[in-house]
């Protein structure tokens, strides 16, 4: 089937007119999240697709939010997917009514979860310039049960990309861990740090994630982003 090429090029356009007409400072938030059969089996999968259902609805619901926050999920399994492109939250929440968040592969290619990950992330803050548009430093949250399956050049590959952005502060990570957790992480943070997530937690995690937002866009001057939930275990 032949692209519409002229229809393609109208809904460019007027994204890139909505992102000029708002001039909040925006609020970047990637989720990768590991679609692993091990998240399916562990429950893990079903808690993290509640949690970000809930998160998006409270970001919708907060006026402020809801114009700063802009949101992308994307999942890692077999392969790396883009499930949402960075958008609003009712956006995200129409895409994941139509494709819900699921574990069914059996290989964890982290790497090329987060190699995708930095790319959305590259790709929309180069949008939100061209139209003169600010964001503060955007988030990157991993959440993985497991070790990657991939080799180990290729994880190193895209944790030194991680750190360089790291380092040059245009980026901020936070590393979850589910269940037994996963030693992939640790080259993902600053310092090396994972923290642990379990089940029972994560609706809070979320809940938190949600106020940060909240208050961060209240925010009329840029001091190095928001925070991370610290206050969720």
């Amino acid at each position: 089937m032949a692209m519409d090429t002229s229809s393609t090029a109208r809904e460019l356009f007027l994204q890139d007119s909505q992102m000029a007409n708002n001039r909040s400072i925006r609020i970047l938030i990637c989720l990768c999240i590991d679609c692993s059969i091990s998240m399916q089996i562990s429950g893990a999968i079903q808690e993290i697709s509640a949690g970000v259902t809930a998160f998006l609805k409270k970001v919708d619901e907060n006026f402020l939010a809801r114009d700063a926050a802009e949101i992308c999920l994307v999942t890692f399994g077999n392969e790396a997917k883009v499930l949402c492109e960075f958008g609003s939250a009712e956006a995200a929440l129409k895409q994941l009514a139509a494709t819900p968040i699921a574990a069914r592969d059996s290989e964890t290619s982290l790497a090329a979860g987060v190699q995708l990950a930095l790319d959305q992330i590259e790709d929309y803050r180069q949008r939100l310039s061209s139209v003169n548009n600010n964001c503060y430093t955007p988030w990157l949250i991993i959440i993985s049960d497991g070790d990657s399956s991939e080799l180990d050049r290729v994880v190193r590959q895209a944790a030194d990309r991680v750190q360089h952005l790291l380092r040059t502060f245009k980026l901020k990570t936070m590393c979850l861990s589910m269940g037994d957790g996963t030693r992939s992480l640790n080259d993902f943070s600053i310092d090396g740090k994972v923290d642990r997530l379990e089940n029972m937690v994560v609706s809070k995690f979320f809940d938190n994630l949600s106020r940060n937002v909240s208050q961060a866009s209240r925010d009329t001057v840029e001091h190095g982003g928001m925070d991370a939930p610290t206050d969720w275990h």
